[in-house]
């Protein structure tokens, strides 16, 4: 297996760029490492797509980490009776166990034995696995697969959709998106996938509250806006419409627990907005809403508001018999405790 470069950079395991796998090219032997699943299944089936059509067929073996027998990569790897490439897949490999340890090594170290075989493996995270690990490395290509947990980097992820299809999709547009379809890379990618297919022309704002105006306006992060903007009735009515709807309580209160913990790290900080967009790790266009919440609260006051999310929280993992009321009783706390 020819070596290839490695897509890390530095040791704090993130990429400079959480898009980057988007540009991986396929290699003999790739390391897909990070908890994104949509980003690894994305470049497999990149893969995938480049040995079938360069090659037409393509006999595939694909394994479970963890269930490994002996034997089997080399058995995989062997010359294919009719001469067609071959792909490896090896999901799980947080949970190897140490026969698959033990062949992976000897399989990268000495290399396949055949031509034509492409090697992709699976690794969520952990350490399990680091000689390993550090062996990809060293001989192959490591892509980067992180969690895209900023706003930020989710709108970028649709801006990229869309430009690959050569489309062109608003601002306004990009971020009801982001805001409708919540952290699920998977749901965002499908959003973007049907926005594609169904909309002549740019997509608009409007074509967006067409499709998702429900869930844009129910979604946990409205009724957390609602509630720290002091927004009494509305939170109250958006919390009912989520929980009806679906949504889990627990999303409701981690979401009022993340804008929660925004505000009160910038209650009286005196920072511009360029430096709460670093500071929180924020798109710039979601600042303003931070700051203007910000107004609304003294430093005991969103203290007080923290509290009881976390008391919420800790209800609706299992603490109350009724999670739908702990949620709403915290909103209602929250929304009624905005000073004016």
């Amino acid at each position: 297996m020819s070596a290839a470069r490695s897509s890390r950079s530095g040791r704090g395991g993130r990429t400079a760029d959480p898009l980057a796998w988007r540009r991986a090219e396929p290699a003999a032997l790739m390391l897909l490492r990070g908890p994104e699943d949509y980003a690894a299944r994305w470049v497999t089936d990149r893969v995938v797509a480049s040995l079938t059509a360069r090659h037409g067929a393509l006999e595939t073996h694909r394994f479970r980490a963890a269930d490994y027998r002996p034997g089997q990569l080399a058995q995989a790897a062997s010359p294919s009776l009719f001469a067609e490439p071959t792909l490896i897949r090896v999901d799980g490999l947080e949970s190897m166990n140490d026969a698959f340890l033990e062949d992976a090594l000897h399989l990268v170290q000495q290399g396949p034995g055949a031509e034509d075989v492409t090697v992709v493996l699976r690794h969520t995270g952990g350490n399990r696995g680091k000689r390993l690990l550090d062996a990809v490395a060293r001989a192959g290509t490591v892509v980067e697969c992180p969690a895209l947990k900023r706003d930020e980097d989710r709108l970028a992820f649709v801006q990229a959709e869309f430009r690959d299809a050569r489309r062109r999709i608003d601002d306004d547009a990009a971020r009801a998106l982001v805001n409708a379809t919540g952290t699920s890379l998977t749901d965002l990618a499908a959003a973007c996938s049907q926005l594609l297919g169904d909309v002549d022309g740019p997509v608009t704002a409007d074509h967006v509250q067409t499709y998702y105006g429900g869930r844009v306006e129910a979604t946990s992060f409205a009724v957390a806006d609602a509630a720290l903007e002091g927004q009494a009735a509305r939170a109250v009515s958006l919390v009912r419409h989520a929980l009806a709807t679906g949504v889990h309580p627990v999303m409701v209160t981690s979401v009022l627990a993340l804008k929660a913990r925004q505000v009160a790290r910038i209650v009286d900080s005196g920072m511009g907005q360029g430096e709460i967009a670093s500071a929180l790790g924020i798109a710039p266009f979601q600042v303003r809403f931070v700051q203007q919440a910000a107004r609304h609260w003294s430093p005991e006051g969103i203290a007080r508001a923290v509290e009881w999310i976390a008391q919420a929280d800790a209800e609706v993992k299992g603490a109350s018999r009724n999670p739908d009321f702990a949620v709403e009783r915290a909103v209602i706390r929250v929304a009624t405790a905005v000073r004016r």
